[in-house]
């Protein structure tokens, strides 16, 4: 067979390539694919024959999709600069080939023959699932919605829900295409950056038979506050009606993930009951559990991680993220301890050993930060990490959770963070019927004014496994203590905070 990169023929050159086996390595086979689809953006195909090769296209980018995703999810933020632009050059592609199914569309629609309304939802319901692609892979990567993507959704979806009829009630109830537009929704409403990429990869599985449960609908007179507005003239995702009233406009749409939030509630309370019935005939919390054929939940992670992102996806598609606090701007620098271990070895062993960096904090409010790196990054970044900052030298250290992780560039991360102490002490603790006899670092957070009457601990994900658990405070002497946990508070990948109090009859 020829070789596609010698043949002058820009069609040609096309469908040699499109017929050769792909390259074994992605990111050549991407090059490759974004110059092709140049040339078919400019015309170099017929229109008789558009279709069949932008089907054929449409194979081929999302063969690279499932070959480049798995790269994001041991990858940490900043991104090595040629992941970074690799992932940026698919979800490039993954836009351009939704366009020439856009465009593909719009030229059935203007033959007006009722025969083509199954093709054109089709072609519709392709367009829609190549954004979603585009969208989970810029979120997995870090990075915001790229520009434009949510303009190319909505305009997709108003035009197959007018082609469908009704000015009334739900919209695509069964269409396939409304399908692929309820997952970009779920996703934008479950704030994506505060997830870690693993979860990310969950959640694009999950949703693939989840989505349809949400429900879309032209936005009635009064809407639900627990509901999202969503006005399909703008290039803007869907807007929480709790956060802003919709605008006095025609045309908006609803969007209301609650029958979603209620089917993740059943599934939360099957697999605690998985996860009970397993402790109690000694069984270990493994991926066992989790067998497709009884729980309809995707694999890629372990029973009790499965546990906690289902929990904070219940409680986000139940109730919009609100801010109740006003942020100010502010410009100073401070100095950061990144990760749980990091920061319990900074409170055992002092600043002499520490891993400290400098930062910049764009805004605050008394309930949080935003910060941005400015000496370059050491260590690792996860969405819901554990990390210590001060203002210099001297200070105490206010214990925050990384509430959301952004990076649209490699030189350059951003954090948000949620205040949970304005002080630590580094402990032991070792809980009942853990999967580990061994003791794990945790922190000692004290009282926070109105947020927590009792005092807490930080401890890794997947220590909370009982009500009791035993603690130990080394120093001049070693202080030893059975305690019982008063309940979680907040969970994350990779941290749990729950209130405690000394056990008063200790066993």
């Amino acid at each position: 067979m020829s070789d596609p990169n010698r043949i002058a023929d820009p069609a040609e050159a096309m469908f040699a390539w499109l017929a050769a086996e792909p390259a074994d390595d992605p990111i050549v086979d991407l090059a490759a694919l974004r110059t092709h689809l140049v040339a078919l953006n400019e015309g170099a195909v017929s229109s008789a024959r558009l279709q069949g090769c932008a089907d054929q296209f449409d194979i081929r980018v999302r063969d690279l999709s499932n070959r480049l995703r798995p790269r994001l999810l041991t990858a940490t933020l900043p991104l090595p600069r040629d992941l970074h632009q690799a992932i940026g050059d698919l979800v490039a592609a993954l836009l351009d080939l939704a366009a020439v199914f856009r465009r593909l569309v719009e030229d059935l629609r203007q033959r007006w023959l009722r025969t083509q309304i199954v093709e054109a939802a089709t072609l519709v319901a392709q367009a829609l699932q190549l954004l979603s692609e585009a969208g989970f892979n810029a979120v997995m990567a870090g990075s915001t919605l790229p520009f434009g993507l949510w303009q190319h959704a909505h305009a997709l979806a108003v035009g197959a829900a007018r082609q469908e009829g009704g000015r009334d009630g739900e919209i695509g109830a069964q269409a396939r295409w409304a399908f692929h537009y309820k997952r970009l929704l779920c996703l934008a409403v479950v704030q994506p950056e505060s997830l870690t990429p693993r979860e990310l990869s969950w959640l694009f599985e999950y949703l693939e038979g989840a989505a349809g449960r949400a429900r879309l609908e032209r936005a009635p007179a009064l809407l639900d506050s627990a509901a999202y507005w969503i006005d399909p003239a703008q290039d803007s995702p869907p807007v929480a009606v709790a956060r802003r009233a919709a605008p006095d406009v025609d045309g908006l749409w609803c969007f209301d993930p609650a029958p979603l939030a209620r089917r993740v509630a059943e599934q939360i309370e099957w697999l605690e009951n998985r996860i009970l019935e397993a402790e109690v005939v000694g069984l270990e919390r493994d991926g066992e559990l989790l067998a497709s054929d009884l729980s309809g939940l995707p694999e890629g992670l372990t029973p009790v991680e499965v546990l906690s992102l289902l929990r904070r996806l219940r409680d986000r598609w139940s109730a919009p993220l609100l801010r109740e606090q006003p942020r100010r701007r502010h410009q100073y620098t401070v100095q950061v301890c990144a990760g749980l271990r990091a920061i319990w070895d900074l409170g055992r062993h002092g600043e002499s050993s520490a891993r400290l960096a400098e930062w910049l904090v764009l805004n605050e409010s008394p309930g949080g930060y935003a910060i941005m790196c400015v000496a370059g990054i050491e260590g690792v970044l996860s969405a819901g990490m554990a990390l210590a900052l001060r203002r210099g030298a001297g200070q105490p250290w206010t214990i925050c959770i990384v509430r959301w992780i952004r990076s649209d560039n490699p030189d350059q991360v951003e954090l948000g963070l949620q205040v949970v102490a304005q002080d630590f002490t580094a402990v032991q603790i070792a809980f009942r019927n853990a999967d580990t006899p061994h003791t794990v670092p945790a922190l000692i957070l004290p009282q926070l004014d109105s947020v927590r009457r009792a005092e807490a601990l930080l401890a890794p994900a997947g220590s909370y496994v009982s009500r009791r658990f035993v603690l130990m405070q080394e120093g001049e002497r070693l202080y030893v203590a059975q305690c019982r946990a008063l309940g979680l508070d907040l969970q994350t990948a990779n941290i749990e905070l729950f209130q405690y109090e000394i056990d008063p009859y200790p066993t």
